[in-house]
């Protein structure tokens, strides 16, 4: 009898002990399915988020096609007098001269900080002419800046010149890549309201183009400048003087602008 109990308990404590483990892997089969709904759920929306940016990316895909900012520029432009390398009046009594690489960064940096500050201040009000020499330095091993100013300076023929350097200003990228390729100048081109683009790819070798290019080389290095942006200004038929400059605060060009107006803007 006593063997009988024994041998009862033991049965019982087996089948508890099998219960047991039974309850433990469902609870782990329970864990790993939820587990696996909320691994399947992150993936699911890193898919749905990788759609998104994906319909995202195109969508300002589309909008940099004309370059980036097209809009901006044209309105910054619009009904100031434009002639070759010229913005402005052809009679103001100052003349400002700016010595810049499309691909230069600190260029980029003038275009977007000072610059349009002197349009609205000096330009549109018939005070100041600007004229704008371009240089290519920088991928001149590449070619990517001489193909970058040789569109601009076929712009210019179309008195588009500095919407093209504007925009080109907006749409740069890091200058130790090579990036002015056709179709990205043909985007920036394409941006810029009333300019022929195939026209101006059309004329971009011109000889005339490459006499332009040689003589703003040669003017940057007459004045003594090392690097771009410089910048030089005057009065109207006078001798050009050099900007000195430590920053890009509109001050440090606004300053000399207006000595030479005789004290105001």
């Amino acid at each position: 009898m006593m063997s009988s109990r024994t041998e009862q308990k033991r049965k019982l404590k087996v089948e508890r002990e099998q219960r047991e483990a039974e309850r433990h892997a469902a609870e782990r089969r329970s864990r790993r399915l939820k587990l696996f709904g909320v691994v399947l759920a992150a993936s699911l929306a890193v898919v749905v988020i990788a759609i998104v940016a994906s319909s995202g990316g195109s969508s300002n895909s589309a909008k940099i096609g004309k370059g980036q900012g097209a809009a901006q520029v044209n309105a910054r432009f619009q009904g100031i007098p434009q002639h070759n390398l010229t913005l402005g009046n052809p009679n103001a009594p100052v003349t400002f001269v700016e010595f810049a690489d499309l691909k230069c960064p600190v260029c980029r940096e003038y275009s977007v900080s000072a610059f349009p500050t002197l349009v609205s201040r000096y330009i549109r009000t018939g005070k100041v002419k600007m004229v704008l020499e371009l240089q290519h330095f920088v991928g001149d091993q590449n070619g990517d800046s001489e193909r970058a100013a040789r569109v601009a300076l076929a712009a210019a023929q179309q008195n588009k010149l500095w919407q093209f350097a504007d925009l080109f200003y907006l749409n740069q990228r890091d200058e130790t890549q090579t990036y002015a390729s056709d179709p990205f100048l043909r985007q920036i081109a394409s941006g810029v309201n009333g300019l022929d683009v195939n026209k101006a790819f059309a004329a971009r070798n011109q000889p005339t183009i490459t006499q332009e290019l040689q003589q703003a080389s040669t003017e940057f290095n007459t004045a003594g400048f090392r690097g771009t942006p410089s910048f030089a200004v005057g009065k109207k038929g006078g001798t050009l003087t050099p900007i000195n400059y430590n920053s890009l605060d509109v001050s440090q060009f606004s300053e000399p602008i207006d000595k030479l107006l005789g004290g105001g803007t």
